[in-house]
């Protein structure tokens, strides 16, 4: 399965080329709305601005692709700062590039190396985080296997992310999927059937990785 990467955050790069200002932002999207207001919003914040370019991808194949030149010179703006987006093989991201004219004109190539060149910095000032599959499970034992069943949890690739305490204890934990079946296995072996193991859903979540 190919690597699939987005952003943990929304981080910011300025450049000034040629007397314009530059400020690119890029940020994790789970959908396309959440671009929408984004880009809504940066366009308020930045009302004397010349251009609020953006471009962004909304989907695990970036079946959701958007771009748009505010203004600029056809080809010259949204489409290097998608290309950027792809060729860093990012997804669920939107990146925003607000200039403030300077005065001096940078003719269509200077734009596409300016705004192909924001976008780029943005990306490698941000944090990447790989968007990996976990499989949310609950678990459904005796108060008398806490411990145990704690130590097992500490020792596998697994995370608690919550606990009812009742007739029952009931914990909801998150675990890879592609380790999910093996993790299962190990766990009713271990514990001869004692605990109930019920798979609620899939899902992706990003982990940080470092830029290279």
């Amino acid at each position: 399965m190919k690597q699939l990467i987005t952003v943990k955050q929304n981080s910011t790069k300025e450049l000034i080329i040629k007397k314009s200002r530059f400020i690119a932002d890029i940020y994790p999207l789970k959908e396309e709305q959440e671009a929408k207001k984004i880009i809504e919003n940066v366009r308020k914040k930045n009302p004397n601005a010349n251009h609020v370019v953006f471009a962004y991808t909304v989907g695990l194949n970036r079946e959701i692709q958007r771009m748009s030149d505010n203004g600029e010179p056809v080809g010259t703006a949204g489409k290097p700062v998608l290309d950027a987006i792809t060729k860093n093989n990012l997804i669920n991201v939107l990146i925003t590039v607000t200039r403030y004219f300077g005065g001096i004109k940078l003719g269509a190539g200077g734009l596409i190396r300016a705004y192909s060149q924001s976008a780029s910095q943005t990306i490698e000032n941000a944090q990447l985080a790989t968007l990996v599959n976990y499989d949310r499970l609950q678990l459904i034992f005796d108060y008398s296997l806490i411990d145990k069943l704690k130590y097992f949890i500490e020792k596998q690739k697994a995370v608690v992310m919550e606990t009812n305490y009742q007739a029952k204890v009931q914990a909801v934990i998150l675990v890879e999927t592609s380790d999910s079946k093996n993790f299962q296995k190990r766990l009713i072996d271990l514990f001869s059937g004692r605990i109930i193991v019920k798979k609620i859903n899939e899902e992706l979540r990003p982990s940080i990785i470092e830029n290279e």
